[in-house]
């Protein structure tokens, strides 16, 4: 009696998968956007917020990668893998915060147009 034991879904798969969605979510991201910002009557802003949307499947592969090339020479069973890798994932979190906040503001700023002044003409 062999053991025939082998993972279900190995790296390789997944590699496959996330390549898959970084090259179909971005311009799935950007129809549906602009189609749901149409309904609401502002194509710009819901093509831009899916665009924005669908880039995490690229930015979801490049850091596959960059966590297979950190875990691969560092080991996977080491606490210095972890903290570099929760420092690296903290950092992306944080600048994807910062830059979906500042993305949200100036595309409400383009969407209001100008904003009043309170000096008299």
């Amino acid at each position: 009696m062999g053991s025939d034991m082998r993972e279900l879904i190995d790296a390789e798969q997944v590699s496959r998968a996330f390549n898959v969605l970084a090259l179909v979510l971005p311009p799935i991201g950007l129809l549906v956007g602009w189609w749901y910002g149409g309904r609401r009557g502002a194509h710009r802003r819901g093509a831009i917020l899916g665009l924005m949307s669908g880039l995490l499947g690229p930015l979801n592969c490049a850091l596959w990668r960059v966590y297979n090339a950190i875990t691969d020479s560092i080991g996977l069973d080491t606490v210095r893998n972890l903290a570099i890798n929760l420092v690296l994932f903290l950092v992306v979190g944080a600048v994807i915060g910062v830059g979906t906040g500042v993305a949200l503001r100036s595309v409400d700023a383009m969407s209001e147009g100008p904003r009043p002044t309170d000096e008299a003409e």
